[in-house]
């Protein structure tokens, strides 16, 4: 793809991850994406099939920056927290920071049909994740059953404290009875007990 063109798509990308951070997917179409990444108005069209096409660039790239922060957080040295702890502190920290994103890749309030590239990135993820899984049981972080029932409890921990945030930004609930940022780690290790070995 020559330089120019891949400049045109990063910016057609950035500005639709902007809008969905903005408003949500209802925020983000082909016409409002290239008025905001200030190109001419065909040009989503030539880089983007549809909507669906565009959301799933975007949904893709944010799983992408979720595993990278998830490895990161991992590779970092402590003496204080375990691997597990640090990945899944970064898994809910990105959801945190980027609530619209998580929703459209997790959170199932809007439907849209993913492309076979988001599919291929989507499966990665699971397979990553899974990986983070059986590590943790390797290292006795996490109880030593099947690792296909231990994942989903995993994940279903996470998705909870992930959207509980999404609660308190949208007013659903009263701010004292939720999480704030400080509070998120607190939480997480009380979480994580509750799947620790005895």
């Amino acid at each position: 793809m020559p330089e120019r063109t891949q400049d045109t798509r990063r910016s057609l990308l950035s500005a639709a991850s902007d809008l969905l951070a903005q408003g949500g997917p209802a925020h983000v179409t082909l016409r409002a994406v290239g008025a905001a990444a200030d190109v001419s108005r065909t040009a989503p069209y030539r880089h983007f099939r549809d909507k669906d096409d565009l959301l799933s660039a975007v949904a893709g790239e944010n799983l992408t920056h979720l595993k990278h922060e998830m490895q990161r957080a991992i590779a970092e040295p402590s003496t204080t927290s375990t691997p597990l702890f640090r990945a899944c502190l970064a898994y809910v920290r990105v959801a945190w920071d980027y609530p619209n994103h998580y929703r459209l890749e997790f959170g199932g309030d809007y439907t849209f049909t993913p492309s076979p590239v988001l599919e291929e990135t989507a499966a990665d993820f699971s397979t990553y994740f899974n990986e983070v899984v059986i590590e943790a049981q390797r290292t006795k972080t996490l109880i030593a059953a099947d690792a296909r029932d231990v994942g989903p409890l995993l994940w279903v921990i996470l998705h909870g404290l992930a959207m509980s945030n999404h609660l308190i930004s949208n007013r659903a609930c009263e701010s004292e009875t939720g999480y704030d940022a400080e509070d998120l780690p607190r939480v997480l290790d009380l979480a994580l007990r509750s799947l620790a070995p005895k």
